[in-house]
């Protein structure tokens, strides 16, 4: 199998894991990793990289992000979501228009806590492992960014909001806060991602579509097409033998940043350009 992306619409109640393990199983794959995992209470976009191309996942892990999510306030759990377990509910004593103002707030750069129930590692274990065993876990905050928030519907205590988000942002953690400011608290009770950089998920395949499929030739998209959202490069047969060295060569063209390396042999790899040269940064592997 070539390497690919894969674009796949995550059911609820099934982890990321479990689609990653299924289509390995399923299609006879080496490799398969995913590009941002998805709660099992979450639904949409899940963009599976298959065999070398797992050597990429940095550049699609660090593109924006949009959901939609459904917030029930005046109920606060330990998860933040529907999950978990109560364990504090309020009066809901607040407006439409009292949310609207509130979500204003949360545009721009922002702190924010990670979920206790996270995979965020605090001394080499896992977040929700620690809060599973009853240990009291206290992650750093960290800044992201909400590019975008507007309230899609409002009938209290239900509001549905969507969002556009940097990497690294957790949603349940997002409406978590929006409750307290409100004060009347709130949790996530359905999530939904729509779309990863350009990708949307009404491109992606669902699941009962990859249940009936027997390959994944026509679906997959190769790993050179898509990262198209980084500018592509092309080589001399000269460069290219430097390049794929391993040497720092001075840059064919103007260019800042990472690029899509190309040579008359295909696609090379990833390159970052800096201060007027080219270096290698993720190679494709020699054949």
């Amino acid at each position: 199998m070539f390497p690919s992306i894969l674009l796949i619409d995550k059911p609820k109640g099934i982890t990321s894991f479990q689609v990653v393990k299924k289509v390995r199983k399923k299609f006879g794959l080496r490799k398969v990793g995913h590009a941002g995992t998805l709660d099992p209470i979450a639904t949409g976009l899940l963009i599976l990289l298959v065999e070398e191309a797992t050597r990429f996942s940095e550049f699609f892990l660090r593109l924006a992000k949009a959901y939609i999510a459904t917030a029930l306030l005046g109920v606060i759990t330990n998860t933040y979501d529907a999950e978990g377990e109560v364990l504090e509910v309020r009066d809901v004593s607040v407006s439409c228009e009292d949310v609207e103002r509130v979500l204003a707030q949360f545009v721009g750069r922002i702190s924010q806590k990670p979920p206790p129930f996270s995979a965020k590692k605090i001394g080499g274990l896992k977040a929700y492992e620690l809060a599973r065993k009853g240990l009291e876990v206290e992650l750093k905050p960290v800044e992201v960014e909400v590019y975008r928030a507007k309230v899609l519907e409002c009938k209290i205590p239900s509001v549905v909001f969507e969002f556009e988000v940097s990497a690294g942002t957790y949603i349940r953690s997002l409406v978590n806060d929006i409750g307290l400011k409100l004060g009347c608290g709130a949790h996530i009770k359905e999530l939904r991602r729509t779309r990863i950089g350009n990708w949307s998920v009404g491109m992606a395949l669902s699941y009962e579509r990859l249940e009936t499929i027997q390959d994944l030739w026509g679906v997959a998209i190769p790993i050179d097409q898509a990262l198209n959202f980084l500018p592509a490069v092309k080589l001399s047969w000269r460069e290219y033998k430097l390049f794929r060295n391993g040497a720092r060569i001075k840059a064919p063209v103007q260019c800042f940043g990472y690029v899509r390396v190309f040579s008359q042999e295909g696609f090379l790899g990833v390159g970052l350009c800096e201060g007027g040269f080219l270096k290698p940064h993720r190679l494709m592997p020699f054949e």
